[in-house]
Order: C-alpha cells, then sequence, then structure tokens
C-alpha cells in the first residue's frame, strides 16, 4: 500500500489513533519512528520515507474526534518525536486552540518558545491519560468497534517479538541461536568490555525482582548487565532488550548496598539498531555492541 495522502488519511489515520489510546491506557506515547514501523511491517505500506510524514494522518485523526465531540483531548499529543519525547510541530495548531495560546499555533512555535511548547504539550498529554472514554468516542468517530492494539495484547500473552529468551521464568523456552550468542557474551568479557579489570562473569543472573539477565560481568568498582538479541530478533525484540537494560540497571544499581557503585547495562545484538532503536538508547543511556553471527567483528 502506497502512503499517499488518501490511504494515510483513510487507513492510517484510524490505525495510529487505536495506537494512541492503548498508549493512552498505558501512560505511555508513540514516537513517529514506531508508527511507521508498525504501519510498514504490519499494516502493509510501502516505505514511507520520513516518519514526520505522519504528522498528516495524526491531524486527520484528530479533526475525525473533534468531529465526533469538540471537546476531545487531543490525542494526538502522544505521537511525539524521539529526541525530545514531545509532539512535533503540527501540534501547534491544535494546542492554540485547545487552550487559547495563539503563538503556540504560529510557525516556528517549536523552537521559539520551547519552554511554552513542553508545558502544554506535557498538559495535553495529562488530559488524555486522565479522560477514560477513549473507547466510545472511538467509536463514534471512526464508525469501527475499538481493538487494542496488537502489539499491547501480544505482549500481555508474552507472544511478542520473534526471538525465544527464555525469559520471565523461562517462558517459552530459549532458542538456540539465543542461548549460543548468551553463552558467548559470557565467556568473553574482554572482547565485549576490554577495558573493564578483574572481570568475574555469569549467566542468567537471578534478580530480586524476578527477572534474569543474560550475563553479569561483575568488575572492579563496576557491575556490568548485558541483554542479548540474537539475529532472531525482531524490531519489537530489539526495543523489548533496549528497555530491559533499564530495567536491569535500575534493579541491580537497587540491589547494590555500596553508595558510590557504578552499575550500567549493555545490549549486545547480531542484527544493527535501526535510527529509531539508537536514538530510544541514547536517549535511555543504554550502550550497544554489534557481534557479527561468526564472532568475528564486534561494533
Amino acid at each position: 500500500m502506497k502512503p499517499t495522502n488518501e490511504n494515510l488519511e483513510n487507513v492510517a489515520a484510524p490505525l495510529i489513533a487505536r495506537w494512541l489510546i492503548t498508549a493512552a491506557k498505558e501512560r505511555r506515547v508513540v514516537t513517529y519512528g514506531e508508527a511507521m514501523e508498525k504501519l510498514e511491517r504490519e499494516e502493509g505500506f510501502s516505505s514511507i520515507g520520513r516518519a514526520t510524514k505522519l504528522g498528516f494522518p495524526a491531524g486527520k485523526l484528530m479533526d475525525v474526534l473533534y468531529e465526533a465531540d469538540e471537546d476531545s483531548p487531543l490525542l494526538n499529543s502522544l505521537l511525539v518525536r524521539q529526541d525530545t519525547r514531545l509532539p512535533g510541530a503540527g501540534i501547534g495548531g491544535y494546542l492554540a486552540n485547545h487552550y487559547g495560546i495563539k503563538k503556540l499555533g504560529k510557525d516556528g512555535a517549536i523552537d521559539k518558545h520551547p519552554k511554552l511548547w513542553s508545558e502544554y504539550s506535557e498538559d495535553a498529554m495529562q488530559e488524555v491519560y486522565d479522560f477514560d472514554g477513549w473507547e466510545d468516542l472511538y467509536e463514534r468517530a471512526f464508525h469501527r468497534k475499538y481493538v487494542a492494539d496488537v502489539v499491547a495484547k501480544k505482549r500481555k500473552t508474552g507472544k511478542d517479538g520473534a526471538e525465544k529468551d527464555g525469559i520471565p521464568r523461562g517462558r517459552g523456552g530459549e532458542g538456540e541461536n539465543h542461548k549460543a550468542l548468551r553463552l558467548w557474551v559470557t565467556e568473553n568479557s574482554k572482547k565485549i568490555a576490554p577495558r573493564l579489570k578483574g572481570v568475574r562473569s555469569e549467566t542468567e543472573v537471578e534478580l530480586l525482582s524476578g527477572d534474569r539477565v543474560d550475563s553479569v560481568y561483575y568488575a572492579d568498582g563496576q557491575t556490568l548487565a548485558i541483554e542479548v538479541k540474537s539475529s532472531t530478533s525482531n524490531w519489537y525484540d530489539l526495543q523489548r532488550g533496549i528497555y530491559q537494560c533499564v530495567k536491569y540497571q535500575a534493579v541491580m544499581k537497587a540491589m547494590d548496598p555500596r553508595e558510590d557503585a557504578v552499575v550500567s547495562a549493555l545490549l549486545v545484538t547480531e542484527d544493527k539498531l535501526d535510527g529509531t532503536l539508537k536514538a530510544l538508547a541514547k536517549q535511555l543511556g543504554i550502550k550497544h555492541k554489534r557481534v557479527s553471527p561468526d564472532r568475528k567483528t564486534i561494533k
């Protein structure tokens, strides 16, 4: 399906609205890059190009919601840029009208008034989170039944992604590719983290949160938690790996009684991270290394 304006309006807009409503229920946002990935990988759209092109269907979905309820919260505020975690320039007119702040609707407002933009964007997000009538409004506006985001439903049943990594608690077993990479990383600390000294490495380390870390390097003055994703991982597995690293880092830091303990996390993959995932990892402070399937190249 080509990303024409017609298809973006008639096909993409209702889908994005549904994804944003699911995000609202989970108190999170959806990045332009994530929405583009879903449209291309799950809904059959050909290459959209720039993720910010989705500002068009984001505006259209808001217009449809306004037709059903002129007081609707700004659902499009949950479609955000990866770098700022705030909506892009296209929401300016909606913010201006919703809050009566004319300067937000003028060209360049996102750069000229960054504090104001952040303040009212976050206010809009909060209104979206607090609103409890999304399912009914969606069905009245788009004349179709609301169905929760498929990815979110899979996440709850533990079937998202393609890689079997055996977490948590051996869920679905561990795939051979994941196991091979996990054991190799555990045994090759000098290649993965050459700057660490006095490393003792362990695998499948249990945390008090109930999580299990693929590999942990215990070094002089530093602890490094490592999540691995083999070549059988898809985009959603890689995204999940980044958030797993965030969790491991926080939990292991909380478990360590030393005030000056240095605890960090690393994602090791066999495939590249695309631009969206690289930006996410950077924003969350998670380092990444790529290991070639033959183990000859580490980047």
